[in-house]
């Protein structure tokens, strides 16, 4: 699994293109739930010490998606971030200004690396 920021560096005020990467890097096929519920992308301090943004405090993340993943196969799922805070809930959003923040993406209980990406 993986995060992927569309591109590294975006202009602040625009919406960030984020993704999460899920692969079979075995040889033998795979059952996984990679149902919404499970997946989420995380935004943070550049440091990794403060979770700015989720995407599941706004969209609904309810329902199974158990997929049979073959050997090589890779899933994306993708959002756009409008560059401000979440809550849980969909509460107050506060917009974030230019500077470095990483980028983790989640299935579950496993998160993977964290990748960094700019506001300029």
């Amino acid at each position: 699994m993986t995060a992927v920021p569309e591109k590294p560096s975006y202009p602040a005020g625009s919406q960030v293109g984020l993704a999460i990467a899920i692969s079979n890097t075995g040889k033998v096929p795979c059952i996984r739930d990679i149902g919404r519920h499970l997946r989420e992308l995380v935004v943070m301090t550049a440091d990794g010490a403060v979770q700015l943004w989720s995407s599941n405090h706004c969209l609904a993340t309810a329902g199974d998606e158990v997929r049979i993943l073959q050997p090589g196969e890779k899933f994306d799922f993708g959002t756009k971030w409008v560059g401000s805070t979440s809550e849980p809930g969909c509460g107050k959003h506060t917009r974030l200004g230019p500077g470095d923040y990483l980028l983790v993406a989640k299935l579950g209980p496993k998160a993977s690396a964290p990748v960094p990406f700019r506001l300029t």
